[in-house]
């Protein structure tokens, strides 16, 4: 039996056809850009998922297809912590059968860094074994290895999977190579036909590097979440207003010092979480493990202060509860049960809840998970109830069993490629959504939200570029990222030479002034039916409005708009292209006809620069009856709604210059964020 089908057989327990056809699949089309048999090359392939979507399996679906293709060696570094690599250590070897099956086809060997190990990897390679082996993510342990695996043949062709390849892989130096880059770079120097795969779900770091960078990938495979997947969509756009609660500014650990009390929204959603494990349980006993992540700060002793409140909490509630008296209840877990019912979790009678609840008080376990804690290994099968505090430990690659409720009072990073991986809470629990709920504050559930159209984004243009032809590398130079107002894409170390465009406003300074152009523009608006809008009021002032659900007008009044070749800072196919990015996922765009009244504005004109200014600015005071105009820039609502997509259409007449007749402007507001792009000549 092929290793393939073994395993399809054990996950077609679990997981449906047409997402293990997808698997495969996936894993067919890296195979396909490695080494030929008895072939030198060293191809680099990054295969792209989503937060907690199930990438284990992937890598053990591409273990398995790639022991069927004659690799012999799999070398996968698993983690930069023994945590990590021993969590995904034991999840591939499980899958695999290494460690209880008695066919003789697999050994494992961690880390073999001595002779003696290299030896004994030699001689398995020479009984046609597969040999998995896993290596933390550390320098001076993949070095080691790379000095065994040189002894191997040549022709031997080797697979390396790099899980969450973003994170410890890439070269964090300018003046020369971190030391696990460049152990990286021995490791692939010392097997000359291998395949080298990237796993993660963070790609803005791998994508933007160098093109002559060993971790530049060459291919993309484009890995789809299974039936059942939860991400950021679900749980900041279409489920927000159920899922999503806001820890007050107050309540954010931006400071050293520990807390003396738990936050009121700590409270709250320790009680959320109370109040849903009991209904999960009563609604289905086989549920277990069930969990509840405190993420507040990368402090261990500020770590331990809150899993000390925590679990003081929990005590007082176990000496308050009496089973058979419900009035005995905190108020606050009644609170959130009601909550979680409206949201379309499965009630109970009090009776039967206040002894589910009971329960879970007498058997939830905290657990302390940093570099400081004296276990820092969660052990699932001690209770079926946790409560985990943490910091950068379950940043990444950290799998929080059954998690339902997240507190996240750390201040959001501007990073995209750290806040996203903090996301521990997305997963396979389409099941579960009633009973999740997500704490944090208005900055970083704002920059979640948009970081879900920064993640679409870049996987649509992605593959549209590389249908089309394109590759990485001209991506990265062409289209490149549409990133959150503030973010940046990773850390500054990693990446270097991006160039940013501002989205925002954009006015076109030198439109044409030519009669005949300006006609036809006229001939655009009244086909838009912008000539005949009603007005909207804008405060003091009301401008002509249409809203368009289409992006078919919006290409036709930019792809036929009269104008000259030049304006300065007016790149016109650019921020057409930036309108249909943005229209993907905000679905509809204002267009609004700029006049004073019935007639054109008069605006200055200086040389080559054109406009001085085409906008008009706020109202110094309100009027007497209370209307204030707050400016061009901040119609709408932008400055409490900024992402939207705002067309402005400015009716002008030159001042000094007015027999000349009108003019018509186009300025754009195009969100809020920044599109960031790889410097062409890199």
């Amino acid at each position: 039996m092929s290793e393939v089908t073994r395993l399809d057989g054990i996950l077609a327990t679990t997981i449906d056809d047409n997402t293990r056809k997808g698997i495969w699949e996936s894993a067919s089309a890296i195979l396909k850009h490695g080494p030929n048999p008895g072939q030198a090359s060293d191809p680099t392939v990054l295969a792209l998922g989503y937060v907690q979507s199930g990438k284990t399996t992937s890598i053990t679906a591409l273990a398995a297809a790639a022991a069927d293709e004659g690799y012999q060696v799999i070398v996968a570094l698993l983690g930069s912590t023994n945590l990590l690599l021993d969590q995904n250590k034991q999840r591939l070897e499980g899958s695999l059968g290494i460690t209880t099956r008695s066919d003789y086809v697999w050994i494992s060997e961690t880390n073999p860094a001595t002779d003696a190990a290299g030896k004994k990897l030699r001689s398995f390679v020479d009984m046609g074994r597969v040999c998995l082996v896993p290596v933390l993510k550390h320098a001076g342990r993949i070095r080691a290895v790379a000095k065994q695996l040189a002894k191997l043949p040549d022709e031997l062709r080797v697979l390396v999977i790099d899980d969450e390849a973003d994170q410890a892989s890439l070269n964090t130096s300018k003046d020369a190579e971190s030391q696990t880059y460049a152990a990286i770079r021995e490791l692939r120097s010392s097997v000359p036909s291998h395949l080298y795969v990237q796993y993660t779900a963070t790609p803005y770091a791998p994508l933007m590097l160098d093109a002559a960078d060993i971790l530049s990938p060459q291919h993309v495979e484009f890995l789809t979440p299974g039936e059942g997947y939860t991400g950021g969509k679900q749980f900041f756009i279409d489920h927000a207003d159920r899922v999503v609660r806001n820890v007050p500014m107050l309540d954010e650990q931006a400071s050293k010092s520990p807390p003396l009390q738990l936050q009121k929204s700590l409270h709250q959603a320790l009680s959320s979480f109370l109040a849903g494990t009991a209904l999960l349980l009563l609604k289905d006993a086989a549920s277990p493990p069930i969990s509840m992540l405190v993420h507040s700060t990368a402090r261990n002793d500020v770590q331990a202060r809150y899993e000390f409140l925590i679990r003081r909490q929990l005590d007082q509630w176990r000496k308050a509860l009496v089973p058979d008296d419900p009035e005995t209840i905190p108020e606050s877990i009644t609170d959130e049960r009601e909550r979680l019912v409206q949201n379309g979790a499965s009630d109970v009678d009090d009776q039967t809840f206040a002894h589910k609840l009971k329960f879970v008080l007498a058997q939830a376990m905290t657990w302390l998970v940093n570099s400081a804690a004296d276990i820092n290994k969660v052990d699932w099968h001690v209770s079926p109830v946790h409560v985990l505090v943490g910091g950068n430990k379950l940043d990444r690659g950290f799998t929080v069993e059954g998690l339902t409720v997240t507190y996240m009072n750390r201040p959001a990073s501007p990073q995209v490629d750290t806040l996203e991986q903090r996301a521990r809470a997305f997963g396979y629990r389409r099941d579960f959504l009633p009973y999740c709920q997500f704490f944090a504050s208005k900055k970083t559930i704002r920059s979640l939200t948009e970081i879900v159209h920064t993640e679409e984004d870049l996987r649509a243009r992605l593959h549209d570029h590389i249908e089309s032809g394109g590759s990485v590398h001209t991506w990265a130079r062409e289209i490149g990222l549409v990133l959150p107002d503030g973010m940046t894409p990773t850390r500054s170390s990693v990446v270097s030479a991006l160039s940013t465009m501002g989205l925002g406003w954009h006015q076109m300074r030198t439109p044409s002034r030519q009669a005949v152009d300006t006609s036809h523009n006229y001939g655009l608006l009244e086909d838009l039916g912008l000539l005949d809008a009603p007005r909207v009021c804008q405060g003091r002032l009301a401008f002509r409005t249409l809203t368009v659900e289409s992006l078919e007008p919006l290409e036709r009044l930019f792809t036929q708009w009269a104008r000259p070749d030049y304006s300065p800072g007016w790149l016109h196919d650019e921020f057409a292209g930036a309108i249909g990015r943005g229209f993907t996922h905000l679905k509809s765009a204002t267009i609004m006809l700029m006049e004073d009244g019935e007639a054109p504005r008069k605006r200055r004109w200086s040389g080559e620069l054109g406009f001085v200014n085409l906008f008009q600015g706020r109202d110094l005071k309100p009027q007497q009856n209370g209307d204030f105009y707050p400016g061009d820039r901040l119609v709408e609502n932008l400055e409490n709604e900024p992402n939207q997509i705002v067309i402005q259409i400015h009716r002008t007449q030159v001042r000094q210059h007015e027999d000349d007749g009108e003019v018509l402007a186009l300025a754009v507001y195009l969100g809020s964020g920044l599109v960031v792009r790889k410097e062409r000549n890199v």
